[in-house]
């Protein structure tokens, strides 16, 4: 697929028109994807029911729901009542390059959920709300110029987890940024320049910074998360202590919960042998998993034990956080929102 489709909003309805079918479910699937990251909501398709028409799953910070999604060029009431109600068994979700004002209203009117290009939509499903009127041009996204700039790619969302994680160290030299994200200075430097694009960094300060973590949450499970999976066990984790090295996220990590009910490891060097000593076994139902340490924390960052909240040797509390809102149990996601609502992460 051109790479311009997946974020050239305005002219991949043109391209989309010239696609294959699995091609075009591709570029159908890329723009959505996108445009919901923006609202910090998560999109999954469970099957493909036409070339422009799926059932897919919404969830954002553990509400979620399903919906009937069709993708019309010409997002009009009129393309609307023409589809097929027949195979419509969930909420109706339409996107479209654009939908006008008046499309919006009686839409919203008939319980119609949309997103256009530029951002406008009308989402309800759980507790969640989202009603965005007006915009009159696609938000600024990244300009892609090769396939690898998508900003929130596995290596990228390193190098905004070190911002987030330390906004102080966006005056440091892209070097020390690197360093601390684990990445080349060359991925380094080009991930600055899309955040710039995006408004994310003005000269050397981090802006938008509760937006940013929305987005890199989100695409936190689906972008980073699987570059990072080393192993996984099952086994008992109420007497285990951390070995030198070993750094503790998720349930876990956080002092307020008692007797969590799993464990996730961050190291550098994972040694089977520690799985071994500790009782831990392979498993269809893991509770255990082992996670790969990317980062590198500056020397001058200040602990951030906040409260007492986590233990000592929790990782960085953006990542608690990720890893809480990853596993999509309401309890961790109880545990994230409490988090994210005292300003812990």
């Amino acid at each position: 697929m051109p790479d311009a489709c997946v974020f050239n909003f305005q002219r991949c309805s043109i391209k989309l028109n010239d696609m294959g079918d699995r091609t075009r479910q591709q570029g159908i699937k890329n723009m959505m994807t996108q445009l919901l990251a923006e609202f910090a909501i998560e999109l999954h398709v469970e099957r493909w029911t036409s070339d422009e028409t799926a059932i897919v799953r919404v969830s954002r910070r553990g509400h979620g729901g399903t919906y009937w999604m069709a993708w019309l060029p010409h997002a009009t009431l009129s393309e609307v009542a023409r589809l097929d109600q027949d195979d419509r068994l969930h909420p109706l979700l339409v996107l479209g390059p654009h939908i006008s004002s008046r499309t919006a209203v009686a839409l919203r009117d008939a319980h119609i959920d949309y997103v256009d290009y530029a951002g406008n939509a009308h989402l309800e499903f759980g507790s969640v709300l989202i009603n965005i009127q007006g915009r009159r041009r696609p938000p600024a996204v990244p300009s892609v110029r090769t396939a690898d700039a998508n900003l929130f790619s596995a290596k990228r969302m390193q190098v905004i987890f070190a911002l987030l994680a330390w906004p102080d160290i966006a005056t440091t030299p892209v070097r020390s940024i690197a360093n601390a994200a684990g990445t080349s200075v060359g991925i380094t430097q080009s991930t600055l320049d899309l955040m710039r694009e995006a408004d994310y960094l003005i000269e050397r300060s981090l802006q938008n910074r509760d937006e940013l973590l929305d987005l890199w949450t989100a695409a936190f499970r689906g972008s980073l998360l699987p570059k990072i999976v080393r192993a996984s066990y099952a086994g008992t984790t109420g007497t285990w202590s951390p070995p030198p090295g070993y750094l503790v996220s998720g349930e876990s990590a956080v002092e307020l919960i008692r007797q969590p009910q799993t464990l996730t490891i961050y190291v550098e060097n994972f040694d089977i042998v520690d799985a071994v000593n500790s009782g831990w076994r392979k498993s269809d139902k893991p509770n255990i998993q082992i996670r790969q340490k990317f980062w590198e924390e500056p020397l001058w960052a200040v602990p951030q034990n906040q409260q007492g909240t986590f233990i000592a040797s929790a990782v960085p509390p953006l990542l608690v956080y990720a890893d809480l809102i990853a596993s999509k149990e309401p309890r961790q996601l109880e545990i994230a929102a409490t988090l994210r609502r005292e300003q812990l992460v």
